[in-house]
């Protein structure tokens, strides 16, 4: 079992260290890396604007109802 496990995570590692290589140097993988951090930086500021209007949204209403 202790084989299985050490075969298993030395697999692991070794796709963990091939993807990171591939971002690193490959120019596809640069782009990708790009592409994803654009598409983190764009939800996290979407996420940002909806919750602000969420939080204007409420005030509103709880401003209607006093």
């Amino acid at each position: 079992e202790d084989d299985i496990d050490s075969k298993a995570k030395k697999g692991v590692m070794k796709s963990v260290a091939e993807l990171k290589e591939f971002f690193a140097s490959d120019p596809m993988g640069q782009k990708l890396a790009s592409i994803c951090k654009e598409l983190k930086d764009f939800f996290l500021l979407a996420r940002t604007k909806a919750r602000s209007a969420l939080r204007d949204y409420v005030k509103r209403l709880m401003d209607e109802g006093e």
